[in-house]
């Protein structure tokens, strides 16, 4: 099959496409053969090099996959070739206690499709078959949407148990998760606050459905929270910034309210007010991605049609290398779709 690969961390440069042997399934995988797959900010961080977590090399990126199953495994029995999927990234040992009950992407043993295996920049990729999900629809949208979706899901349902008549914002939300983030907030009711620091990227939030879009660069966030709320502050955040938001968050926080935290793109937290987080009864919580039946749930959104991806630029995997270097001048919005070209 071909791939696009990398043998050396660095820059996009070192994305080439190569000649790999075909994925063969064992007896409870799917292989896929891979319509469409899409841009997520963390294949920039694996290719970079990930702090702490080592790849194999060489290394096929990408986390997102909607195709149709090529060859299933022998014990494989309610799949069938030809049927159209998706795929949930992340999975655990399978028989472990997190597990079996549900919980995979908290398994000692998780690993995520495209980071510690390799993925999606590829024509065919194998998967256990329990996370193929069966989908129909668009194929470039079901490419762009597992992993921005599942996060999203988790962050917001799972752990922020988001519900209607709640305030929730959202720092830096014009990327593919954040916009994403926001839809499904207002699926559930909730009212939404969302941040930019650019104004010309404020057209995303409105199209993802924000009630309130605060451009950072020229306001102040928690004053316009507090303000848009009454003086309550927000009912959940979801701070992905972390380095230079965390305290903020905090800050616009309505009193038991709650911050969820899955990353830390502005660094890592200087000072926290920690009067102020036990004054206000707050509770951060940590997570990251999600389990196979969050994917399940959470896909359910798009099939009613209360969540898409808002997808704003169109390559071919090809082009994977043209495409990390768009992400990384700071100017997309929304998603990046690439279908398998190769």
């Amino acid at each position: 099959m071909r791939a696009v690969v990398f043998e050396r961390h660095g820059g996009p440069e070192v994305l080439h496409e190569a000649e790999l042997p075909d994925p063969r399934p064992a007896p409870d995988e799917v292989v896929i053969r891979v319509s469409h797959t899409s841009l997520n900010r963390i294949d920039a961080l694996i290719r970079k090099g990930y702090p702490g977590i080592k790849v194999r090399l060489p290394h096929v990126l990408g986390s997102d996959v909607f195709g149709v199953i090529e060859e299933v495994g022998n014990n494989v029995t309610h799949l069938r070739e030809g049927q159209g999927v998706i795929l949930s990234p992340v999975h655990g040992c399978g028989h472990c206690n997190y597990c079996l009950s549900g919980r995979e992407n908290m398994c000692r043993l998780w690993s995520m499709l495209g980071f510690h295996e390799d993925g999606s920049y590829a024509e065919l990729v194998k998967a256990p078959a329990r996370v193929a999900l069966p989908a129909s629809g668009s194929p470039e949208e079901l490419g762009a949407l597992p992993l921005s979706l599942l996060t999203a899901y988790r962050a917001l349902v799972s752990v922020g148990n988001v519900s209607r008549g709640q305030d929730v914002l959202i720092w830096g939300a014009t990327g593919g998760l954040g916009t994403i983030a926001v839809q499904v907030a207002k699926a559930y009711g909730a009212r939404v606050i969302a941040t930019t620091r650019s104004e010309e990227k404020e057209w995303v939030l409105k199209q993802a459905g924000a009630d309130l879009i605060v451009n950072t660069s020229e306001e102040d966030a928690v004053s316009r929270v507090m303000e848009f709320t009454d003086g309550k502050g927000a009912d959940l955040v979801i701070d992905y910034v972390v380095g230079t938001t965390l305290d903020r968050s905090l800050e616009a926080l309505a009193g038991g309210g709650t911050i969820v935290v899955f990353g830390y793109l502005g660094g890592p937290v200087k000072e926290l007010n920690w009067n102020r987080f036990y004054l206000k009864h707050a509770r951060v919580v940590g997570t990251h991605t999600g389990s196979p039946w969050e994917m399940e749930r959470a896909l359910e959104l798009h099939r009613q049609g209360l969540v898409r991806p808002i997808i704003t630029r169109r390559m071919g995997l090809s082009q994977a290398a043209e495409a990390h270097r768009v992400m990384e001048e700071g100017s997309l919005v929304g998603k990046l779709s690439m279908k398998v070209d190769l």
